[in-house]
Formats: C-alpha cells, sequence, structure tokens
C-alpha cells in the first residue's frame, strides 16, 4: 500500500489528476526526502483520523472531486469525508477479510469484515489490482460487476532492473556460491514462511542454500514465530533473517538471490514476484490470486498449489539445480515485467477516477 501511495500519485499527474494523500499519524512526522509536488502528504492525528480528516481537507482548501480510500481503517474516514464534501467514494481494501478467511487465513475481527462491507456498499466504485480479486469480491460480498475496477500495480523499473549478482552479493555480505531463496515482505503464517522452510528442510541438496527472508523488525512477533519455525523443521542452519529495508535498497537482495518465494495462501498482487521478475530473478510462488496472473508457469516461474510443501520443494528444487533453466526465466520475467509501468496503471487510474466524478456530477 505504502508503494502505491508514493508511487501512484506521480504517475497520475500527468494525466491532469492531482492527488493528496492524507494519512493517520501517531507521533511527530518526519516528510519523506522526497515529499514534493505532485506528492503532497497532509499528516492527521491517529487518535482523531476521522473527525480530523474533514477539517484537514477544509484547511487546505483543495476543491476535490472525489474521495479514494485505501485499507479498511480508512473505509469508514473515507465515506463520511466523501459525504461530508458531496462526492462520490471509491474504495481500495488492499487485502480484504472475506477472501483472506476465504483462502484458508485466521480469522479476522468482525469491525473489519463490517467496515470492508460497508465500504463496499457504498462506494460508488471499488478498485482491485486484478481480475481474480474482483471475481472474489463479487462472489463474496456480492458486488456489481460495474462497481468493480481492476487496475494493476506498476514496479519503478528506473530502480527494479537486471544488475550483477556477485556485485548484489558482495553488497550483501553473501557467500559468492550459495544457492539463496529470497522471501520478502511480511512475516505471519497468511505468507506461508513456514510452508516455505519446511520445503527448503526436505531439499534433496541443502549445502549451500541460504534462506534470506527480508522483513520486520526485532521486537516483532513474527520474527519470533519465524526462528521457532525454523527449529521446528530442522532449518535453522537455512535461515538469514534481515530486518525491512527502505525500497529502494530492496532491489538488490532481489539480485543477489537465485529465486524469489512468494509461497503465501493468497496474494492480491503479489508486488514481490514483480518485483523479482523486473529485476531478472525467477519466481516460486502459491498459483493464487494476483500471483497467478503475474507468474507465466513454466516461462517466468513455477507455481505450486497453496500450502502444498511437497509441491513447494520440488519447485525450488528445479530452479536452484538448473541454473540455466533459471536464467531463461529470470529473462523472460525481465521481459514481462515490462507491461507493469506505473504510467499505464495511473492511465486506468485515472480513466476510473473521470467515469465516477462525471457520474457523480
Amino acid at each position: 500500500m505504502s508503494v502505491f501511495l508514493r508511487s501512484m500519485p506521480r504517475a497520475i499527474a500527468p494525466a491532469g489528476v492531482h492527488v493528496d494523500v492524507y494519512a493517520a499519524s501517531h507521533g511527530q512526522c518526519i516528510a519523506p526526502a522526497d515529499d514534493q509536488p505532485p506528492l503532497r502528504l497532509i499528516h492527521v492525528e491517529g487518535e482523531r483520523f476521522a473527525d480530523g480528516l474533514l477539517a484537514a481537507v477544509e484547511a487546505a482548501g483543495t476543491d476535490y472531486a472525489l474521495v479514494h480510500s485505501h485499507y479498511w481503517t480508512s473505509a469508514e474516514p473515507g465515506l463520511r469525508l466523501a459525504e461530508g464534501l458531496g462526492v462520490p467514494h471509491v474504495f481500495t481494501g488492499h487485502t480484504i477479510a472475506a477472501i483472506k478467511e476465504h483462502a484458508g487465513g485466521a480469522p479476522e475481527p468482525d469491525a473489519r469484515k463490517n467496515a470492508e462491507a460497508d465500504a463496499v456498499r457504498h462506494s460508488q466504485a471499488v478498485v482491485t489490482f486484478t481480475e481474480d480479486e474482483s471475481t472474489l469480491l463479487r462472489q463474496l460480498l456480492r458486488l456489481a460487476p460495474d462497481r468493480l475496477h481492476a487496475v494493476p500495480m506498476g514496479v519503478d523499473l528506473a530502480l527494479f532492473k537486471p544488475q550483477s549478482r556477485a556485485l548484489a552479493r558482495a553488497a550483501l555480505k553473501i557467500e559468492r556460491d550459495d544457492r539463496v531463496v529470497l522471501s520478502a515482505g511480511r512475516i505471519e503464517p497468511y505468507k506461508g514462511t513456514d510452508v516455505l522452510l519446511q520445503a527448503l528442510s526436505r531439499l534433496p541438496d541443502t549445502r549451500g542454500v541460504r534462506l534470506l527472508v527480508v522483513g520486520g523488525t526485532e521486537d516483532e512477533a513474527g520474527v519470533e514465530w519465524l526462528q521457532r519455525m525454523a527449529r521446528s523443521c530442522g532449518a535453522s542452519g537455512l535461515l538469514d533473517w534481515r530486518p525491512a529495508v527502505p525500497q529502494h535498497e530492496l532491489a538488490a537482495y532481489y539480485a543477489a538471490a537465485d529465486v524469489c518465494a512468494v509461497p503465501s495462501l493468497h496474494e492480491t498482487f503479489g508486488l514481490a514476484a514483480l518485483e523479482a521478475m523486473a529485476c531478472s530473478t525467477p519466481v516460486v510462488a502459491s498459483d493464487a490470486g494476483g500471483l497467478r496472473e503475474l507468474v507465466r508457469h513454466g516461462e517466468t516461474g513455477l507455481l505450486c498449489p497453496p500450502g502444498d510443501v511437497a509441491a513447494l520443494t520440488a519447485a525450488l528444487d528445479a530452479v536452484l539445480s538448473d541454473p540455466q533453466c533459471a536464467e531463461r526465466m529470470g529473462e523472460a520475467g525481465a521481459l514481462r515485467a515490462r507491461l507493469f509501468t506505473w504510467d499505464a496503471s495511473a492511465a486506468r487510474l485515472a480513466a476510473v477516477y473521470r467515469a465516477v466524478a462525471s457520474a457523480g456530477a
């Protein structure tokens, strides 16, 4: 979500759409170094975000055409703001509780499910990232097809691009001959990191194998859970956990990897897979959600049934044991990633905005 909210305002500006981002703050806020036009980031006190949002908008003095809320925590404040301004409301969930539960995830709080249901019901448009997500929303929340708009995310091709694996490994202090499997993002059971650990522990040959997990911080419960899972399946010696890094540093990790693994139960889009592909790194991922729309099985990577340890082991072994095949898939992935630019994404979102705004005029 943060990548979308940082990238889209800049990409959509040439289409004549100005976007201001209002974000809840929970303490002192320091504007990012690249917080400059066309990106305007406005902080609102988190403790009273819903109440303070309208005041912040009025203080900004901008005549907005619509409100676009992101994630369930912003749904109710966004709906209230749109009603107060008398403009249409657009909603993007990024992840939807009903879809997570449908995919086998842990039960989500009722407050979240109710907020998402209200947002879907009362918004003039719901923007998803894939056709798969649109289909599931139609089925699970009974949303009319004409209110759903699939707008794929983009990837920064100037940042995420093929580069020297040897140089990337040297910079990250990774042995040149290691066989590196990368997992980037949040650490939680829904992301399938425990399944990945089990799969790696069952490889026919684990010599030189390193599971490089990039995400979280030392004080997060997910990191302790990850280490506990590694011990339980005898994979502690394979695990190399590193804290989350800024996005401009992440490209080196993709470049350093032999394969990027995305074994989630479900992915709304699968940005890590797309970023890896842009860096010419093959992907082994779950055959679920947006991942099946991004990864071409056998061409840019391999897809496996979610949660299937044996299938994931076989896929990882196929990539790690055949460098030439991995190289071909990496090159094909880099070509496919060029289809997912922020400019293309912005053009589609601008069309949605114009349709919604004109219908509400």
